[in-house]
C-alpha cells in the first residue's frame, strides 16, 4: 500500500523562492501554496488565495487544510510596499501563520533575512540578536520574535540575496530594466552579502521540515561578495551588456539605513543539514561545464 504524502503548505508560492520551492517540494509532499495576486506565476502545487493581513482567513485556511508542515516564505520586500504594508504582512502576517501552525500542530519553517542585522558586526552567528537599521529589517525582526513566541519549535532561517541560473532573480531583473531604459546603474562596492543559490535554499528548507530543530539558522552561500561583484556576475551570466551604463558607488554616500557587511556564519547549517551551501562562483562554474 502506498504511503500518503505529508501535506505541506507553502506561503508565497508566486514569489521567486516560492516558485522554485513548490517545484521541488511536490516530489515528496502534497503541496498547497498561497498567493496574494499572481496566481499565474505558481509553478506547482494547488494554489490558494490568501490575504496574510486577515487573521481569521489565515487561521481558517490552516485549520481547514490541517497541514503537517508549513514553510512561510511570503513577505513584502523593499520597493514592493510602504512601511505600514511591510509591518502588516511581514510581522502581523507571520504571527497569524505561527498561530495557525501552533493550533494545527504543524511543523513551521519561517524564512527571514540577513537584513535584521546592522551590518557593523559581521560575521553574524546564528543566534546574533537583531539590530535592524531600516523598516524592512525591523518588520522581519518583529516577525522572528512573534514566530519564536507563538511557535517556539519553529525553525527560523536567515538568508541572503536569492538567485538562480534558470530564472533571473528580482534584483538582476530590476538592473536589466534600468539598463534597457538607458539609465545609469550604480552598484555598491561597500555592501557585502552572501548570495544563496535558490536550489540550495529550497533544499535546506525542505530538510528543515523533516529535522527536529528549533531556533534560528543562517542559510546562505559560502562566498561573500560585494553587491557590485554579485551584480556584475549575474549580468555576465545572463549575457547582458551594460553598454557603459554600469558604475561603482558606495551605499554610505546614499543612505545610513543600508547595512554594509552582512556576512553570516553558515557552518552550523552545513553541519546540521549535511549539505554544502556553495558560493556564486562555484555554482556558475558548475553550470558552465558541459555535462
Amino acid at each position: 500500500m502506498m504511503r500518503r504524502k505529508k501535506t505541506l503548505l507553502i506561503t508565497g508560492g508566486s514569489g521567486y523562492l516560492g516558485r522554485h520551492l513548490t517545484a521541488k517540494a511536490v516530489e515528496a509532499f502534497e503541496v498547497f501554496t498561497t498567493y496574494s495576486t499572481l496566481a499565474g506565476q505558481i509553478k506547482a502545487g494547488r494554489p490558494l488565495p490568501l490575504d496574510l493581513t486577515d487573521r481569521e482567513a489565515v487561521l481558517r485556511l490552516i485549520a481547514n487544510l490541517a497541514p503537517q508542515a508549513i514553510i512561510h516564505t511570503a513577505a513584502i520586500n523593499p520597493g514592493r510596499g510602504d512601511d505600514e504594508a511591510m509591518r502588516r504582512v511581514n510581522a502581523d502576517g507571520s504571527r497569524y501563520v505561527a498561530e495557525g501552525a501552533a493550533a494545527a500542530g504543524a511543523r513551521l519553517v519561517h524564512v527571514s533575512t540577513d537584513v535584521v542585522h546592522d551590518g557593523r558586526h559581521a560575521p553574524y552567528a546564528d543566534e546574533a540578536r537583531p539590530t535592524p537599521v531600516n523598516e524592512y529589517g525591523r518588520s522581519k525582526a518583529a516577525a522572528e520574535a512573534v514566530v519564536a513566541e507563538v511557535a517556539p519549535q519553529a525553525a527560523i532561517v536567515r538568508t541572503s540575496l536569492i538567485y538562480g541560473l534558470t530564472e533571473m532573480d528580482r534584483g538582476t531583473e530590476s538592473f536589466v530594466k534600468r539598463l534597457e531604459a538607458g539609465q545609469p546603474l550604480v552598484l555598491f562596492s561597500d555592501v557585502i552579502r552572501q548570495p544563496v543559490w535558490v536550489d540550495s535554499l529550497a533544499e535546506a528548507l525542505l530538510k528543515l521540515v523533516e529535522i527536529d530543530f528549533a531556533g534560528i539558522l543562517n542559510v546562505a552561500g559560502r562566498q561573500a561578495l560585494t553587491r557590485e561583484e554579485f551584480g556584475r556576475r549575474m549580468l555576465a551570466w545572463w549575457q547582458v551588456d551594460p553598454r557603459g551604463l554600469l558604475q561603482s558607488g558606495c551605499a554610505t554616500d546614499v543612505s545610513d539605513t543600508i547595512p554594509l557587511d552582512l556576512r553570516l556564519n553558515i557552518s552550523k547549517a552545513e553541519q546540521l543539514l549535511q549539505m554544502s551551501l556553495p558560493g556564486v562562483d562555484e555554482v556558475v562554474t558548475r553550470a558552465s561545464v558541459p555535462s
